[in-house]
């Protein structure tokens, strides 16, 4: 494979020549901070002899900006007095280029064979599959391992065009958590990427997905674990990705129910196999919760923490790596770039507590440096790095109601994002009584117009699902709507009760309202539970060829415990005759499916005095355990489920609620 080095930064071809260099004199290279570096890219020092390596980026230069660059190293070179000189470019050299540079570098080039062009680099990595290897960016940007990652990735990845994996594979600075990474997964089959909110989890895990890829692995990216089950397969080379597998602001705890009984089995599949490796990601803080609230999770026998890595542990040189591949391939003009050198901000930025890649990928973004000039972008940056979260508040801000109030609705649906349908039905109820409340006007085609505007900027919108399109716009949104006045109006909205229990598990978790701000959010609460019953569990799944179903909402003892909770934090009359209605309702129906475990639990703790203080609390034990026998089968009735899973869940489920 022959490379024309376009898609690596100065750092990045710096590094690869430093290696090439080392190979072709057999020697060993020193090597620099970014910044003026007094002629000397590379340098090895051995009693009085000294070599310097001098490396220049110049690819889509002309040959003229070339020269003009060796004349203005002429001093240096005469400076130094090197015993042996070799530069190193991406600029493409014939034999009167070279004779030209070498009457220009002096007597310190031995050999016009010193002057290494990138048929001579091309060359080098062949002779040395090592360095080749070991400088991933080189050949994951190729053309024929783009294509091959692009038509090879499957799920969330067929919507990662070959731009977006571009522009990662150029901003990714390559530092020793990849090899570290690397030799884990090798090792375990399974690695956990972890660590505090945009240190680069997502990037690494994709990168180390790439790299198998790039050896004709193929990609599975899940988003449940029954997807990783059906295609493990011992005879096909597969890496599986399961990206923020707990949560991504906050730990999802439904996700968790569903998720943890399964993990460690495909775990121990997965290490078993030789054909598969398995690379997820979570944020520090909530696996560590994750740890408290799963036994299977803690489980000293398993020992899950031997598959952790932490990241986010970066060098000031990979600091400023990273920020200059940032800057070099951001749509900012030259006035921008010349500030931040003019105000010494680099230094500042490199060193600020506050850094992060996701922080810095925001403040080289062209959107959300609109309306600052030249001139304000050095304290921009500072200011950004101050308060992160403050980097969507102008974007935000700027943007229609619509398309705040989508973004709202989003952000209480299912971390891993909603169906496009399920959203409309959240969008329409929380814009209508937003733009009641603020006397906004509306339209019938606000729905599809603020997707339209919000696309790509703010979400990614698949065939059939829309998500954040960065983390950080979640983490801005979660201090945005700390505001009982505003969750007021959008509590009783709720059409969903995963919506609503979402809602809830924010307000506890996040808000931790008082008791005064709990009296004002009642009323809607209140509203809520009067309609909890009323959307079916499994629904028909509209984009589906077959007459099969989806799971829509939560199961009914889901809900039943989510009126339980409201109760015990409101001790509200008005939720006590909601909870009646609920469970005198003899048209619901149990499904063994869901409720099988969960339900039998909660008449055990109406039975075991959890709730002595709830009113009539036997007596909706005896309703609870007598409408539930009624619909033990249903499931098996009504939808052509999977057999396996389904016959260990009803097994044991049909012995609890014949009890």
């Amino acid at each position: 494979m022959s490379y024309d080095f376009s898609s690596l930064s100065h750092p990045d071809f710096e590094s690869l020549c430093l290696d090439l260099a080392g190979a072709h004199a057999d020697l060993r290279f020193e090597a620099f901070s970014p910044g003026p570096d007094g002629g000397i890219d590379g340098r090895h020092a051995k009693a009085n002899e000294l070599t310097i390596l001098q490396v220049k980026h110049y690819r889509g230069s002309s040959f003229s900006d070339l020269k003009r660059a060796m004349r203005h190293e002429r001093d240096s070179i005469e400076t130094l007095q090197p015993t042996r000189y070799i530069l190193a470019t991406s600029h493409s050299l014939t034999p009167d280029n070279k004779a030209a540079l070498a009457e220009i570098i002096g007597c310190p080039l031995q050999s016009e064979s010193d002057i290494l062009g990138p048929a001579e680099l091309n060359r080098l990595l062949r002779e040395n599959r090592g360095i080749e290897k070991a400088h991933i960016k080189l050949w994951l940007s190729s053309t024929a391992v783009l294509d091959q990652i692009v038509n090879a990735a499957l799920s969330g990845f067929t919507n990662t065009t070959k731009d977006e994996i571009e522009r990662k594979v150029k901003v990714y600075a390559q530092n020793p958590s990849f090899k570290e990474a690397f030799d884990l997964l090798e090792k375990r089959h399974v690695i956990i990427v972890s660590g505090p909110p945009g240190v680069g989890k997502t990037t690494l895990a994709e990168i180390l997905a790439y790299r198998y890829l790039a050896e004709n692995w193929e990609l599975v990216a899940v988003r449940d674990l029954n997807d990783g089950f059906t295609k493990i397969d011992d005879t096909t080379k597969t890496v599986f990705f399961f990206d923020d597998f707990l949560g991504q602001a906050r730990l999802d705890l439904q996700t968790l129910g569903q998720q943890d009984a399964h993990l460690l089995k495909f775990l121990d599949r997965v290490r078993r196999s030789p054909n598969a490796r398995f690379i997820l990601t979570t944020r520090a803080h909530i696996y560590e919760e994750a740890r408290t609230q799963s036994e299977r999770i803690d489980d000293k026998k398993v020992d899950i923490t031997k598959y952790i890595l932490d990241v986010g542990v970066y060098t000031r040189r990979i600091k400023a790596h990273i920020l200059y591949n940032h800057l070099a391939t951001s749509e900012l003009s030259e006035g921008y770039l010349e500030a931040l050198i003019d105000h010494e901000t680099l230094a500042s930025i490199i060193d600020h507590k506050n850094y992060n890649p996701r922080t810095i990928r925001a403040i080289t973004d062209s959107l959300n440096t609109e309306g600052v000039s030249a001139a304000e972008y050095p304290d921009f940056c500072i200011s950004s790095l101050d308060r992160p979260n403050d980097l969507w508040e102008k974007p935000f801000r700027n943007i229609p109601d619509k398309c705040r109030h989508l973004l709202i609705g989003l952000f209480f649906c299912s971390e891993s994002g909603a169906r496009i349908s399920d959203l409309r039905l959240v969008f329409d109820a929380t814009h209508a009584a937003m733009c009641e409340q603020f006397r906004i006007g509306s339209g019938p085609k606000d729905f599809e117009q603020a997707l339209k505007i919000l696309e790509s900027g703010f979400v990614a919108i698949s065939a059939t699902t829309v998500s954040f399109i960065n983390p950080s716009l979640r983490d801005y949104l979660q201090e945005y709507l700390k505001d009982i006045a505003l969750l007021k109006i959008i509590v009783p909205t709720a059409q969903l009760a995963s919506w609503a229990q979402d809602i809830w598990s924010y307000v506890q978790e996040v808000v931790k309202p008082t008791r005064d701000d709990r009296s004002q959010l009642l009323d809607g609460f209140r509203n809520v539970s009067k309609r909890l019953h009323l959307t079916p569990v499994f629904k028909k799944d509209e984009y589906a060829t077959d007459n099969s179903y989806r799971y829509y909402d939560l199961a009914l003892t889901n809900r039943l415990q989510l009126l339980l909770q409201w109760w015990a934090k409101f001790r509200d009359k008005d939720l006590v005759q909601a909870i009646h209605a609920f469970i005198a309702n003899d048209k619901l129906r149990y499904s063994v499916w869901v409720d099988g475990l969960a339900l039998p639990a909660l008449i055990s703790d109406f039975r075991n005095g959890k709730y002595r203080t709830f009113p009539r609390s036997e007596e909706q034990a005896n309703l609870l355990e007598k409408n539930s026998s009624k619909s033990s089968d249903m499931t098996r009735q009504v939808m052509r489920l999977p057999k396996c899973g389904t016959r260990s869940i009803s097994t044991s489920a049909r012995s609890c609620l014949s009890r």
